[in-house]
């Protein structure tokens, strides 16, 4: 097990929410500890980038501002207000955490983590995160960018495993501070430290968007935020794709719950 002194820990500590005070970004889910506005943050904020999620945030949350309204969205409009931000089950997962936080919770989001990943779409890591920037929790939720920054700053192994890094996060964290912290890692990391650090390697790679299977799932789903029904082999037509990726893409589409697709035409499933 990897050791961190208490005085590298003083010293991290200092630095990082030192670099926070005078740099920290200005975010719009930064200005509240609403947990259903933090819930609707973090299921965006999985695999996209925070540039691409603020915009989106701040008009969903205009249109749906808490979970009763947004418990009462049809799924052709919440993907409509989710359209650009790719991976669509997720605008659905929040119209059943909607539903299932009225159902089951009236109206109030659990600040429990078993409760909250057995909700749809939130895994270990978007538990802990939502609870603490909602409820400010002693926990740890370490991302791409946090795992840089703690990697980096005390000169860790580039592959120190998931555990090791956990505990660590734990031993670093102020545990009265704990969403200050979260925020203050993720800021250095992304403004502080270089873009690519040969050193320490992505945990994984996204693919290319352009001319995958998930360019024309995203444009099966962006025709279908306005028609009742859409061809195939129109979609085939418009973006230059075969037939079979088009077809692929769409029973893909059906596989994940989004869509029904009978013959070749597509619909969105209600």
């Amino acid at each position: 097990m990897i050791s961190i002194q208490p005085d590298q820990i003083i010293a991290f500590r200092r630095k990082i929410l030192g670099f926070y005070a005078r740099h920290g970004r200005n975010l719009p889910f930064r200005q509240t500890d609403d947990p259903y506005k933090i819930a609707v943050a973090e299921i965006m904020l999985q695999q996209t980038q925070v540039e691409r999620v603020s915009d989106k945030y701040l008009a969903w949350i205009k249109k749906w501002p808490d979970w009763k309204s947004l418990s009462k969205a049809t799924n052709r409009q919440l993907l409509s207000a989710w359209s650009g931000l790719g991976y669509n089950r997720r605008a659905l997962y929040l119209g059943q955490m909607a539903r299932s936080v009225i159902d089951r919770f009236n109206g109030r989001l659990p600040d429990n983590p078993e409760l909250l990943r057995a909700l749809p779409g939130i895994g270990p890591y978007t538990a802990n995160a939502i609870l603490i920037f909602a409820f400010n929790k002693p926990l740890v939720a370490i991302d791409t960018n946090i795992r840089r920054a703690i990697i980096h700053e005390l000169n860790l192994p580039p592959h120190t495993s998931k555990s090791e890094l956990e505990q660590i996060a734990y031993e670093l964290l102020p545990k009265r501070r704990s969403r200050d912290w979260h925020n203050a890692l993720m800021d250095y990391s992304r403004l502080a430290l270089p873009k690519k650090i040969a050193t320490i390697p992505p945990l994984s790679r996204q693919s290319k968007f352009k001319g995958s299977l998930r360019e024309i799932r995203g444009e099966i789903i962006r025709q279908l935020t306005s028609k009742k029904r859409v061809s195939l082999a129109a979609v085939a037509r418009a973006m230059n794709r075969p037939l079979a990726d088009v077809r692929r893409a769409a029973h893909n589409l059906e596989k994940d719950g989004l869509v029904e697709v009978i013959s070749d035409y597509v619909s969105l499933r209600q």
